[in-house]
């Protein structure tokens, strides 16, 4: 089983050139296949850290745990939604995506909790390109996903 952080940047979609009709429809269904493994890994990332949030939250314990417990209960309580609302739009303007990952929450065992949100923010930067740069309403949920990262990696790092 592929684990996420064996993951690796995401290609960009591949340009269909003019020539005869049958490369056309090669190259379309290679770009839409390479597109749909793209983007489920994206997504499942996303779903990946809410599981990972909620075992953080779950295991927090000494000093400042309190306020860690509560900024990792409001971001799996939030992203929940952000991450519904992405996968719809996109399902709605394309298609159903397939091949999600298996999440494996393993990553917490051996990972802190900080790190773990600082490292999900730069994969999300580094990949969102698995969305067009034309549909600024799926990056615009994008963003909206790390303003809630960066809202709760303030949290676990200044408030005790």
């Amino acid at each position: 089983m592929k684990k996420f952080s064996d993951f690796k940047p995401i290609k960009k979609p591949i340009i269909i050139k003019e020539s005869d009709e049958s490369d056309q429809i090669e190259d379309v269904q290679i770009t839409q296949v390479a597109y749909q493994t793209d983007i489920a890994k994206f997504f499942s990332k996303l779903f990946e850290s809410r599981e990972v949030a909620h075992i953080y939250h779950l295991q927090i314990q000494g000093e400042g745990s309190y306020v860690a417990h509560l900024a990792l209960n409001e971001y799996y309580d939030n992203i929940l939604e952000l991450i519904d609302e992405l996968i719809e739009v996109y399902q709605g303007q394309y298609d159903i995506i397939e091949n999600y990952d298996i999440i494996n929450p393993d990553i917490t065992l051996s990972k802190d909790k900080i790190d773990y949100f600082i490292e999900l923010a730069d994969f999300i930067k580094n990949n969102k390109n698995c969305i067009l740069p034309d549909d600024t309403h799926l990056l615009s949920i994008v963003d909206e996903v790390l303003i809630l990262i960066y809202k709760t990696l303030y949290k676990l790092k200044t408030l005790k």
